[in-house]
């Protein structure tokens, strides 16, 4: 079993096994982790869209540009009444002294970027709202986007380019987690909006080693959440892919984030990639990017697209969640898993599209024994306790009200709890991971 192998195995297992923090030592923090501004395809300034999430009552935000961190210099061109616009809202908001222009050809005007690294002092606080530094590792094979985004990195990861889909995602993690070993510096790495362009599958995903996030929503109008007739939903992909990794992998659990993967800033619609649509919630002793990743690698946090939770509670008997009740809605929260000694076979269905080298371009159809429904509940309480044979279970609350700016007009705010473990089925995963590593 080789060193790096090993150094994930014990880091999960340490996250896996380490309790909880109190409720004495730590607080619930609100962020996003992926975000868009000019720096790539996004349609505002960074120091705007950072504005407008610590005014929104955000604790942390990363900015994940595609293929660049937020440094060096970058200048984009007024060209047209739209943009005229944005820049004088930005005038209006951060002074004239602020905002570097120049005059080019035949008087066009250009507006210089700022650098993170310049404009994070105007917007931290300490304990109130933290910029995490990021990118969003935009790679593809065969034209399929095959996106990473990599927390509080501190070099630029350059898009690798591998033998099929899933070798590329592997290199992706394995270039972040190499940074972090050599550097020291606290990072993860999340693998974004799977349905995109169809371009991941739950059998894609379930083999990755080190990774331990991915996204179970995305609040772009694009990204296809719900799958559709022949795609599987992200959500039943991430059912799959937790099955395999602690029945048979070893791999430990991957948790579900809810981001915004806001692009449009000025124009609210469903077919326009807004903020405020998903984030997550993040346990956490104090509002800094180790401690943020410290507790999201512990998988001491929520997803939301809506629904407060006052209180998660994961350990060795169960699972226990208080849901911040509005007036005048419900909730109904699903507990939701699957047993030791699931039948893992193939179920026949619709004919398999391949890429190269035979990859499949559809998640395979299983058992319901793969994330079945193990208790429901009704309320702003709700309660699991093990039986002893799951290998894991996760919480799903959807409440009754209609969100507001959804991508689609029919969409209830829900939250999404971190599978909870049993210690046994860890450490029996770890000697699997241990007997079949060379």
């Amino acid at each position: 079993m080789s060193f790096v192998r090993c150094w994930l195995v014990l880091v999960g297992l340490c996250a896996l096994l380490t309790p909880l923090a109190s409720a004495q030592t730590a607080r619930w923090w609100k962020g996003n982790l992926h975000t868009h501004s000019f720096w790539s395809d996004g349609d505002d300034f960074p120091e705007m869209i950072a504005a407008w999430y610590k005014t929104n009552g955000y604790h942390f935000l990363a900015l994940s540009d595609h293929n660049v961190l937020l440094a060096g210099e970058k200048w984009i061109s007024v060209t047209n009444a739209d943009r005229e616009k944005v820049l004088e809202r930005y005038v209006d908001t951060f002074g004239r002294a602020w905002v570097t222009q120049r005059s080019i050809f035949r008087g066009r005007r250009q507006v210089r970027l700022k650098t993170l690294e310049e404009f994070r002092p105007r917007l931290e606080e300490k304990d109130r709202f933290l910029m995490v530094p990021s990118e969003e590792i935009s790679a593809e094979f065969q034209k399929l986007p095959i996106h990473v985004n990599a927390s509080n990195v501190r070099e630029l990861v350059n898009p690798p380019k591998g033998t099929n889909v899933y070798d590329v995602i592997q290199r992706t993690i394995d270039a972040v987690l190499a940074q972090r070993q050599r550097t020291g510096q606290p990072m993860i790495a999340h693998i974004n909006h799977p349905n995109f362009g169809w371009a991941l599958t739950a059998e894609d995903i379930l083999r990755v080693r080190g990774e331990h996030f991915f996204e179970v929503y995305n609040g772009h109008p694009s990204v296809r959440n719900e799958g559709d007739d022949v795609h599987a939903s992200v959500d039943r992909m991430w059912d799959i892919i937790l099955a395999f990794r602690l029945s048979r992998l070893g791999l430990g659990p991957m948790y579900g984030l809810a981001v915004d993967d806001s692009h449009h800033y000025h124009v609210y619609s469903t077919n326009k990639a807004n903020p405020g649509r998903g984030w997550i919630v993040v346990r956490a002793g104090n509002l800094t990017a180790p401690s943020l990743i410290a507790a999201m690698e512990n998988g001491d946090f929520y997803a939301s697209s809506g629904v407060v939770l006052r209180d998660v509670q994961r350990s060795s008997r169960g699972l226990r969640l208080e849901i911040e009740p509005e007036p005048g809605v419900t909730y109904v929260t699903t507990f939701i898993g699957t047993l030791r000694g699931f039948d893992p076979t193939r179920k026949r269905g619709p004919a398999m599209e391949k890429g190269a080298k035979g990859n499949p371009m559809l998640t395979g159809i299983y058992g319901e024994e793969i994330g079945a429904v193990l208790g429901r509940s009704e309320g702003p309480l709700a309660t699991y306790e093990f039986a002893g044979d799951e290998l894991y279970v996760r919480a799903k609350v959807v409440s009754s009200k209609l969100k507001a700016n959804s991508y689609r007009g029919d969409e209830l705010e829900v939250a999404w709890v971190q599978p909870s473990v049993l210690e046994s089925n860890v450490l029996w995963s770890a000697r699997q991971t241990a007997k079949n590593g060379k």
